[in-house]
């Protein structure tokens, strides 16, 4: 993949994981919600009591993926710098498909949680 194409990749992927967390603000204050409107529902509490760990879960696994993209942002930019000099535009990241894969599992774990919660939330209403 064309060095450029990882850059926008990678910034892409640091868009998301934004839009990701602020998703995870909005969630947390629907469940604020729910938890004021059920104060007496003893039902839900194990239920709250696992988004409130999702959530946070969620939180933490954007902050190591946008982390390590960082280091590997900051690691292509001394790469391109080197490959100028050399005159390469094409090379392999050894850790361009591991992030990738860490990635789209993040997505994929990420949407489902999001499905889950709004199926617990229309059930409150």
């Amino acid at each position: 993949m064309p060095i450029r194409n990882l850059h926008l990749e990678y910034k892409f992927w640091i868009v998301e994981l934004n839009f990701y967390k602020e998703m995870l603000h909005i969630f947390q204050s629907h469940l604020e919600n729910v938890v004021r409107e059920n104060p007496e529902n003893k039902r839900i509490r194990p239920l709250i009591e696992h988004f409130q760990n999702q959530f946070l879960l969620q939180r933490e696994k954007i902050d190591e993926l946008k982390h390590d993209l960082n280091i590997s942002e900051k690691q292509l930019a001394s790469f391109t710098r080197e490959m100028a000099v050399i005159g390469y535009e094409f090379e392999r990241l050894d850790n361009h498909s591991s992030i990738r894969d860490r990635f789209l599992t993040f997505r994929k774990i990420f949407n489902e949680l999001k499905e889950e919660f709004h199926r617990f939330e229309g059930e409150q209403l």
